[in-house]
């Protein structure tokens, strides 16, 4: 395994400087792609902690997350298969298996508290699309996003986007800023007022 990034994101609050959560992640290559590991901390009375194990292809889409939440006893498995999601879910006495079909040949994994694993799939973006792109949310919910076209951008070192986030009764606008690549510089939830970037920035 060939360790070819890690690095660290913290998440804000409104205008406070005080982090809200925290993911020491990695990100290695391996013999079908990626396989990125996210040990993600959620601080306060409600905080967490929770790891994560998410294998991409070598064009980033993704094909398999497990989440553990040690100190609740959860996991989590999910993996993508012939056009459908199969989700298994264990919490201590209790268990459940679904599958989901995907409605989108563009889907990303979501789960809660996470930071650096749902906009993984950014840095398999077709970078010369500037039209609106709907993308399925595993396991539930619905994104629109859009490529910022570099008449509006500020460097060419960087690439923006707008990304409309629909879940259940809940909408959120969300604006990404990725290196040229699409690795995720910053983003930020103008609902939760949340500011997600690296820790070193």
């Amino acid at each position: 395994m060939n360790i070819i990034e890690n690095d660290v994101y913290v998440a804000y609050q409104g205008s406070s400087d005080v982090y809200i959560a925290m993911d020491e992640y990695s990100i290695a290559q391996i013999s079908s792609g990626f396989l990125v590991e996210s040990n993600n901390t959620v601080f306060g009375t409600n905080g967490f902690q929770q790891k994560a194990l998410l294998k991409t292809d070598f064009q980033w889409k993704m094909q398999e997350l497990k989440v553990t939440i040690d100190s609740v006893g959860l996991a989590m498995y999910a993996s993508v298969n012939d056009g459908k999601l199969y989700l298994q879910q264990n919490k201590k006495d209790a268990s459940f298996e679904k599958i989901i079909d995907l409605q989108h040949d563009n889907f990303f994994f979501m789960y809660s508290g996470a930071l650096v694993i749902p906009m993984v799939w950014l840095r398999g973006f077709d970078f010369c699309n500037y039209e609106k792109v709907t993308c399925q949310m595993i396991p539930m919910g619905f994104a629109e996003i859009k490529q910022l076209s570099e008449d509006i951008v500020s460097s060419k070192l960087s690439r923006d986007f707008s990304l409309l986030m629909y879940m259940q009764n809940f909408t959120d606008i969300i604006k990404i800023q990725t290196d040229i690549s699409g690795k995720l510089i910053s983003l930020h939830s103008e609902v939760n007022k949340i500011t997600v970037k690296i820790k070193s920035m």
